[in-house]
This record gives C-alpha cells, sequence and structure tokens, in this order.
C-alpha cells in the first residue's frame, strides 16, 4: 500500500516533467518556423516578405538540416506538385501526391471549394522525422492567401501563416500526403 502511494506520487511529478518536455519542444518549433516562415533560400536566412509580395515565392525551400536527410529529394519533389497542384487549381496532379484514402475524403467539388482562391508560397520545409508505422512526417511552414470568404471560417482572414505537420506514407512506390489530424495545424493571419 505504501509503494502504491509512493508510485503514484511520482506520476504526477512525472507526467508534468513530460508535458513540460513537449511543450516546450512545441516551442522551439514554432520560433523556428516564425523566424524562417518568409522563406528564403534553401539552407540560408529567410527573407522577409512585404505585404504585396505575399504569399512568396512557391517554391519548397528545404532548411540545410532536412537537405542531409536521404530522403529529402523524394519529399520536397511531392511538396512541390503537391502545392503547385493547389496554385493551378489542379485536382488531378494533386490527388497523385496524397494517399488513396485522402483524395477519398475530398472529392473534386469539395476541394475546389476550398481552394478555389488560394495561393501558397513561402514554404519551407523545417525537420523531417520518422514516423511510427512507417514513412515520415514533414514538418514546414508556408503562407496561403486567399479570400477571406474561402478562409477558415474562424480565421477570414486574407493571408495565413500556417505551421503544420505533413505525415508522408510509401503508396504506390512513392511518397504521398496521408490525413493529418485538424491538430497538427497551427495558422495566424499575417
Amino acid at each position: 500500500m505504501v509503494a502504491q502511494a509512493h508510485r503514484r506520487g511520482w506520476a504526477i511529478p512525472a507526467v508534468a516533467v513530460v508535458v513540460f518536455a513537449a511543450a516546450a519542444g512545441a516551442g522551439a518549433l514554432l520560433r523556428e518556423a516564425e523566424a524562417a516562415g518568409a522563406g528564403g533560400p534553401a539552407g540560408g536566412t529567410p527573407s522577409v516578405i512585404g505585404p504585396a509580395e505575399q504569399p512568396g515565392s512557391a517554391a519548397v525551400v528545404l532548411l540545410e538540416d532536412v537537405q542531409a536527410h536521404p530522403e529529402a529529394e523524394q519529399v520536397r519533389a511531392v511538396l512541390q506538385e503537391h502545392f503547385d497542384a493547389i496554385n493551378t487549381r489542379d485536382y488531378d496532379s494533386w490527388t497523385g501526391t496524397v494517399t488513396t484514402e485522402r483524395a477519398r475524403a475530398t472529392p473534386r467539388g469539395v476541394w475546389r471549394e476550398q481552394y478555389q482562391s488560394t495561393r501558397d508560397g513561402a514554404i519551407v520545409v523545417h525537420r523531417l522525422e520518422p514516423r511510427p508505422g512507417g514513412g515520415l512526417v514533414a514538418l514546414l511552414s508556408f503562407t496561403s492567401v486567399q479570400d477571406p470568404a474561402q478562409a477558415p471560417p474562424d480565421l477570414p482572414v486574407p493571408c495565413l501563416r500556417w505551421r503544420v505537420s505533413y505525415p508522408l506514407v510509401g503508396e504506390a512506390d512513392q511518397l504521398r500526403l496521408a490525413l493529418s489530424s485538424p491538430s497538427a495545424s497551427l495558422r495566424q493571419p499575417c
């Protein structure tokens, strides 16, 4: 009985340490993302983008640490095709960048409605992490501009800065973007 109470006494501080460590890690990632949010040369210092230039370059940029990853070029290529498809309103190309499950969850009409005025840019991949169960998670930031009426309902603004984690899994011998949780995205007005 005393041993059980003693173990429970350590459980609360241990959970607090884990929560604090996770929050500190998320904060560090967000600070890094904010510092590089405007985009810039691969591995270099990001440049600041003025309101007139939003959303910035549509080229996917890999930070220096990401460039060293063995699958970096494959990740850059699928993300480039993904964002190009959004920017050119090409649903068929977009479905080639996502898993079958994700494409089924977002039929053509829904996709066109969601992206009808969206342009994405300042796309920076900050990290690649292994994904439990296989694949990778890409941590990235980008800027989107859109008609405020087509922005997320809780932030009806013309420009948003996003911090997202995209799961990438192998399907049909390619990396593809899988469904992700809405909690895997943070956004704020530009």
